[in-house]
């Protein structure tokens, strides 16, 4: 007879990493079943030398404020002291870099205008955007004199929160912000990928079985279980928990029989999954201006959108490129890595990655002011918007809608269904932390405990 798992997790990213750890610990039969070929998910670390340089996710934020990304990679011997050292970073507008106080009263001016708009009372309409909070008169970013500045500068916003300005919803902005772990970052030495791959380690040394290259086709409810099918062959397990980044989900909800209830179906096609690709950009040797001081070089827009080529996109947009070779980390690297916000990203994705490369790095020289800067040596452009395995980044705040979506999609979204027997895990599935390593690491530990009740609780029913 085939054996029965006790839990069976579909995905090898951080969600499946943790709970495969803390059930293997416990004792439990776990079997890990991941369509990609290698672990990680949206861990993906670029290497080249010595360097190691995140392509996914890459920081520990709230390193000092209880992240427990930071306990498991002390576990696994993995060091995280490399907290960033401030740095400032260095503006440029139209004309050139922004003299100081320019840049300072853009920055406070921003400040200002969050702090105004987060969580505001009485609630706005569901219709309203933090757009139109943002560059309404009654903004402090309208005090600032040179508006197409301050509008650039705002969306620099658009960077983290993986969706335009115009589509995330004002009644919850910053919502989140009074619980999910923030204030110092941390990077591990390694960089993610190989920290994940320490902890699937750590959790086959416990006897979970880690089976890469095999996608799920089916996962079917059973009165003594839950079997479940790949492209390779059948498995059974008491229990199944589903890590599936939730824009996947979306396409593969006809995988479960019998389907998934109708309401949790309209959350996983409702929730926002948000647009965020990163452009490296590696050299012999930095050429850019203030290379040993500034952290990053962000570049407002130059040209009004419109144009069609992947040049005119980046000139109209508002793009932040981290300076690698600067001292605000260890381990310094001739390299720049740019973050692509939803429209750069997009047009970035037509075209071939040779293009991207080619024409990001005639931007930085243009931009940079400088016209004889070297070739790059190594480039690398993600695709996560479009890769079948992600299909997007992370999910995004709560965006504009008729009133029916809110931050309780995502606690919804944790919610197990068949009697338990189904979970599910993942990043979209933390109402306080999600976007991040910490919700998907906080998702594999609650789960992990669920899954370890319901089995101690049917095998106490069996004595």
């Amino acid at each position: 007879m085939p054996q029965v798992f006790d839990t069976i997790i579909i995905g090898a990213g951080w969600a499946g990493a943790v709970a495969a750890r803390d059930l293997a610990h416990a004792g439990r039969s776990v079997l890990v079943l991941e369509a990609r070929d290698r672990i990680g998910g949206r861990a993906r670390t670029w290497a080249n030398g010595d360097a190691r340089i995140d392509l996914g996710c890459s920081w520990i934020h709230g390193y000092n404020e209880g992240n427990p990304a930071r306990w498991i990679a002390k576990d696994m011997g993995v060091q995280t002291t490399h907290l960033p050292k401030p740095t400032p970073s260095a503006i440029y507008g139209p004309s050139g870099p922004l003299e100081t106080p320019v840049a300072a009263q853009l920055g406070s001016a921003l400040g200002a205008a969050q702090a105004a708009f987060r969580t505001p009372h009485p609630a706005p309409g569901p219709r309203e955007s933090l757009a139109d909070a943002l560059f309404s008169s009654a903004s402090p970013l309208g005090k600032v004199e040179d508006k197409s500045l301050a509008e650039g500068f705002a969306r620099t916003l658009e960077v983290p929160l993986g969706l335009k300005l115009e589509r995330a919803s004002l009644r919850w902005a910053g919502w989140e912000g009074a619980t999910n772990f923030a204030g110092s970052d941390a990077a591990p030495e390694g960089g993610y990928e190989a920290l994940v791959g320490k902890v699937f380690q750590d959790a086959e040394k416990h006897g979970a079985v880690v089976k890469t290259g095999e996608p799920v086709t089916g996962v079917r409810d059973m009165e003594s279980g839950v079997a479940v099918q790949t492209d390779k062959g059948s498995y059974q397990a008491r229990t199944v928990l589903c890590t599936i980044p939730v824009a996947v989900l979306r396409q593969q909800l006809g995988i479960f029989h019998p389907p998934l209830p109708e309401r949790y179906q309209d959350i996983v096609r409702g929730v926002n999954v948000g647009v965020l690709e990163k452009m490296l950009l590696n050299y012999d040797k930095p050429w850019w201006p203030r290379a040993n001081e500034v952290a990053s070089y962000i570049f407002l827009p130059t040209k009004a959108p419109g144009g069609q080529s992947l040049m005119d996109v980046l000139e109209s947009s508002t793009i932040i490129t981290a300076n690698l070779a600067g001292p605000a980390l260890p381990g310094a690297t001739p390299t720049l890595l740019s973050y692509l916000s939803d429209t750069p990203a997009r047009a970035a994705l037509s075209v071939s990655p040779a293009e991207v490369a080619q024409t990001f790095h005639a931007f930085l020289k243009k931009r940079l002011d400088v016209p004889d800067a070297p070739e790059p040596r190594a480039s690398e452009i993600t695709n996560w918007l479009t890769d079948p395995l992600s299909l997007g980044a992370t999910t995004t705040p709560t965006p504009v809608s008729d009133g029916e979506r809110s931050p309780m999609d995502f606690k919804e979204l944790s919610r197990p269904t068949w009697d338990g027997k189904l979970g599910f895990a993942g990043e979209h599935t933390e109402m306080e932390n999600r976007g991040s390593v910490a919700g998907a690491v906080v998702s594999g530990m609650r789960e992990a405990d669920r899954v370890k009740r319901y089995l101690s609780k049917h095998d106490a029913k069996k004595q």
